[in-house]
């Protein structure tokens, strides 16, 4: 029997980034929102009808309250349901792991008191409800200029990537096996380095991929903790022809977007993925995660981006049209729950993604849920904090902005710490790491 994990991170101990991040991150994020609603509210009615001026109202009072309670360290609530629910409705999950924390604890949850995943998460749900709620709001996404404006001002970088991978592909069949390898540890850093456009992190300052990432990497790679980009490469070329079915769980829109997805391409244009499902979330969370809406805008933005990247654009819309690449919307990315409960609140996304022949697993939330958001040692192995969850072959590929880094040898960590006091939230530290079994 496996030892207990150690306890959740929490925002009870002060001046630690889980502290920070209730006391400081959160009520900026609901300000910005706010604010929002308040500067946008004519162009909101124009875009809803005139019932919406009235609705920014009712949402700014929600959110007002919901900042106050965070900040006054209130007592957390049930969610409350639209009647009718909308699609994707996980309320009643969110409220029965609230009635389990006041059958574990006695008390309900506090803001500075409870897990810190679990408020972080509450957050962005109550600021969904706050949406939900109001009828002429409902599917008013308070994130999306900032997403936009996000993947518009890393236009250059976008079209810089593009290029590259337009030329990769034009050569791809005269590529040596040892070739092919580079390029693809190449793209999959790419992948990786996309991750620290975050929106989230920033509470919602404009962020944005200004530099050609690919010159950048061999600078970059030093800062790898963890780099099984190896070990992937060898998992990969072993697959059977027909069993290459990749699930990609994407995190960030924007620049990081651009990056999973021309690593996808890449795969599929090697000939070592057949079929692609990428899991997107289904509502506006953690400011910068992709939704539906995203991924297809992202998509027809391409297409004036500059040739390389409309060329890109249709491959992937061709992709998508052919059944290729698949989008899947799934309710359990936006439940408190972490990963190692997937099978008992949502079994039907557990058994499809142990059919997969690799899960990647993108960016800091991802991460966080994967590994429980425990306060590990950063020595504990990646394949113990995973706590038996591995469905199909997993990666997980982030930069460190927060929550645990596990899998590192055990210099490793102290040497990023004397280069860096913040190394494990800076961004500036990255992790491919591989559970096979």
């Amino acid at each position: 029997m496996s030892d207990p994990p150690p306890p959740p991170l929490s925002p009870v101990r002060v001046g630690t980034f889980a502290y920070l991040t209730v006391r400081d991150r959160l009520p900026i994020i609901l300000t910005r929102v706010i604010d929002h609603l308040y500067r946008d509210r004519d162009i909101i009615s124009t875009q809803y009808g005139e019932d919406a001026l009235e609705g920014c109202k009712q949402v700014v009072s929600a959110l007002s309250q919901l900042k106050n309670e965070i900040q006054t360290n209130k007592s957390l609530r049930l969610l409350q349901r639209r009647d009718p629910p909308q699609m994707f409705d996980d309320t009643d999950i969110w409220n029965r792991e609230f009635e389990k924390y006041i059958t574990e604890n006695e008390v309900p949850p506090k803001w500075f008191t409870a897990s810190w995943l679990y408020l972080e998460c509450y957050m962005y749900a109550k600021i969904h409800e706050s949406f939900s709620l109001c009828d002429a709001l409902q599917n008013h996404d308070p994130f999306q200029d900032l997403k936009e404006k996000s993947l518009t001002d890393s236009q250059e970088a976008v079209e810089s990537l593009a290029a590259h991978i337009i030329s990769l592909l034009n050569i791809l069949p005269t590529l040596t096996h040892q070739l092919l390898k580079q390029n693809f540890i190449q793209l999959l850093e790419a992948s990786l380095w996309g991750n620290k456009c975050d929106l989230s992190i920033s509470c919602g300052a404009d962020v944005a991929q200004t530099s050609d990432l690919m010159k950048c990497l061999d600078t970059l790679r030093e800062n790898i903790l963890v780099n099984q980009s190896d070990s992937l490469w060898q998992l990969l070329v072993a697959l059977p022809e027909d069993q290459r079915d990749i699930v990609l769980v994407l995190d960030n829109a924007g620049f990081e977007l651009v990056s999973d997805l021309c690593l996808m391409t890449f795969l599929m244009e090697s000939g070592l993925a057949t079929n692609v499902v990428i899991h997107v979330k289904t509502r506006p969370w953690f400011v910068s995660d992709t939704t539906y809406r995203d991924f297809t805008w992202a998509l027809e933005k391409l297409k004036d981006m500059g040739s390389s990247a409309r060329e890109l654009s249709i491959k992937w819309s061709n992709y998508l049209s052919s059944g290729r690449w698949k989008i899947s919307q799934r309710m359990f990315w936006t439940t408190p729950c972490d990963y190692t409960c997937m099978s008992e609140v949502e079994p039907d996304l557990y058994l499809e993604l142990s059919k997969a022949s690799l899960i990647i697993f993108k960016g800091d939330l991802n991460y966080r849920k994967l590994t429980g958001d425990f306060s590990w040692p950063a020595t504990t192995p990646f394949k113990v904090a995973l706590r038996n969850f591995c469905p199909a072959p997993l990666l997980a590929v982030r930069t460190a902005k927060g929550g645990p880094v596990v899998g590192l040898e055990a210099d490793v960590a102290d040497r990023a710490a004397a280069s860096s006091p913040n190394w494990n939230i800076s961004g500036d530290f990255g992790m491919i790491q591989l559970c096979t079994s």
